[in-house]
């Protein structure tokens, strides 16, 4: 599988720098399941129209090139994924599609680390290099945070809240503070929260 980086230059006049993160065994399969989208949102134009809107542009492959992840990196992405489970099992169940039944799950490509939405498993690239990746995550402020201290805990610089929102200590989630608490005891068993002495 590869991904791919679609574009619409001149389109969205809002967003001028739009573009969508698919993956995809070939470019033309990946332009037609984001017309797909774009037709479900009300685009209204037929497939060749859309052709001409768009460019296409292959920025990697979703399986790690031959070179392994390092073994540390992914112990955190592990543990990232099990924190993401558990958050996907309790209160509002953020994180989980029913309807897929999936949850976001972090990964390692091409050098960097990616997430793949619970729903209709689009890529985000959560790299500090590629900004403006929040307009492509299909929640909001308060989880797009705390996706980016996953990122940070990943790439071990620290995290839980630091990129807004106060991380797995914030009282916006609208989860009950029993789930809350819960999710912050798996957070310490797996390393992402220290555990405070005394």
């Amino acid at each position: 599988m590869n991904i791919y980086e679609i574009s619409y230059p001149g389109v969205l006049d809002e967003y001028p720098d739009y573009s969508v993160i698919r993956t995809a065994e070939t470019a033309g399969k990946a332009k037609y399941e984001e017309y797909q989208s774009w037709d479900d949102a009300g685009g209204e134009t037929t497939f060749t129209e859309y052709l001409r809107m768009i460019k296409v542009k292959k920025i990697g492959t979703s399986i790690p090139g031959p070179d392994p992840v390092p073994e540390e990196i992914q112990q955190r992405i592990d543990n990232v994924n099990a924190l993401i489970r558990e958050i996907g099992n309790r209160g509002r169940r953020f994180f989980y599609s029913k309807k897929h039944n999936r949850y976001i799950k972090l990964f390692w490509a091409d050098g960097r680390i990616w997430l793949t939405q619970e729903s209709r498993g689009r890529l985000v690239v959560l790299d500090k290099a590629i900004p403006d990746q929040h307009r492509h995550f299909m929640h909001g402020g308060t989880l797009w945070g705390l996706m980016c201290d996953f990122r940070d805990y990943i790439n071990d610089e620290g995290a839980n809240g630091k990129n807004g929102y106060g991380g797995l200590n914030s009282p916006h989630w609208g989860y009950p503070e029993e789930d809350m608490e819960a999710i912050r005891e798996k957070a310490r068993e797996l390393g992402y929260l220290k555990v405070l002495v005394g």
